[in-house]
């Protein structure tokens, strides 16, 4: 379900934000919830007006996580940490990084920025909404303003609990890590506690429900996703430890083979990837590497358009993210290789290409250290 391409909305400070269709769930459920439950058991409203605030009231409270993420997104750039992107989900947003923080102190300053921005606007919120009320505006004017100040102190809140990947369980994160200078060690540590937070919240929601608290069944769900998102940044973490001393010549296929930018994708599916080695191929335009091309980003574009469409045209150009120092340590290139990414990494020494690393290399490595 998580894996559905999202809609980009545009750019915020020059960050892409999108829409996943999971987040349309999460955005019905609160403006429904808002519009048929909260407001007309506190206001004597007719149904439009309630319906209008639900709606209304949803769209800024996501707005306002989007802000939320928008800080650490800031903050980590300022570091010289590339974003690739803002995503709304079923589970709120996050904001995807090319690379954790170099230091302790940067990942503190980092994770605290998303909470002190929700503060923030809990602040704003309130201030509005108690300067209104005192005016003697109307309630369909305040009480949005009362309702997002409430929520974004919770969602201050509930991000500050120590347990990773949690705000404050990466606040915890660089505690630890400043105090023992061990970063595998203080991942351990803040994603047990993440676990322990994660089943806490799945127990409360268990026993809610068993005493007829259905509502607690979302609260179970986020415990359930909190818990494997912890088991699983350790056990990241663990595997960049055991690379750290690789480089990436020791483990990347060298030399690799190369399909000319002007071949149609029809060509490239049968004279590459039909039998061949590879899923992905570096793009040569003029005998210069100028792309990769996988074979996901081949069945990306409709079948019957094969033949007019040519590799370069497909093709991720992102060199700045695809080339590495052949003579860098794979854990360094390693969140490179995740999420939307080609799964790849082209290696470069004296300014040629000399290999390319895949996920599948990296996972190989992995296995044959018992990881």
């Amino acid at each position: 379900m998580f894996n559905l391409p999202s809609l980009r909305l545009g750019r915020i400070f020059g960050i892409p934000v999108e829409i996943n269709p999971t987040w349309l769930i999460i955005f019905v459920l609160v403006a429904t919830s808002l519009a048929f439950s909260y407001f007309p058991a506190l206001f004597d409203w007719p149904t439009w007006l309630a319906v209008v605030n639900g709606v209304l009231t949803a769209l800024f409270f996501f707005a306002s996580v989007v802000i939320h993420e928008m800080s650490h997104s800031l903050v980590a750039r300022a570091g010289g940490i590339k974003i690739r992107k803002v995503t709304l989900f079923l589970f709120g947003g996050v904001a995807q990084m090319e690379e954790e923080p170099r230091g302790p102190g940067r990942e503190f300053v980092m994770a605290i920025a998303g909470p002190g921005a929700s503060l923030l606007l809990a602040g704003l919120f309130y201030i509005v909404y108690a300067i209104s009320r005192s005016a003697g505006v109307s309630d369909a004017l305040w009480a949005p303003l009362e309702y997002l100040a409430l929520i974004n102190l919770s969602v201050a809140v509930f991000n500050l609990l120590p347990g990773f990947p949690l705000d404050g369980g990466r606040v915890l994160r660089a505690i630890l890590w400043g105090i023992t200078g061990d970063l595998l060690k203080a991942t351990l540590w803040a994603s047990r506690a993440g676990q322990f937070v994660g089943y806490a919240m799945v127990g409360v929601a268990v026993l809610g429900v068993l005493n007829g608290a259905l509502n607690l069944i979302w609260l179970g769900l986020i415990g359930w996703f909190i818990a494997v998102l912890a088991d699983n940044a350790y056990r990241q973490q663990a595997a960049k430890s055991r690379l750290a001393n690789v480089p990436v010549s020791a483990i990347m296929t060298p030399d690799p083979v190369v399909a000319p930018g002007d071949i149609t994708l029809d060509e490239l599916a049968h004279e590459y990837f039909l039998g061949g080695r590879h899923s992905r191929y570096p793009i040569v335009v003029d005998g210069r590497v100028v792309g990769l091309i996988s074979l996901a980003g081949v069945k990306g574009v409709p079948r019957d358009q094969w033949a007019a469409t040519h590799a370069f045209e497909v093709a991720d150009k992102d060199m700045k993210s695809l080339l590495v120092d052949a003579d860098a340590h794979v854990d360094e290139v390693m969140d490179r290789l995740v999420g939307e990414r080609p799964g790849a990494v082209l290696a470069v020494r004296d300014g040629r290409v000399v290999g390319i690393l895949t996920r599948t290399d990296v996972v190989s490595r992995l296995r044959r250290a018992d990881i």
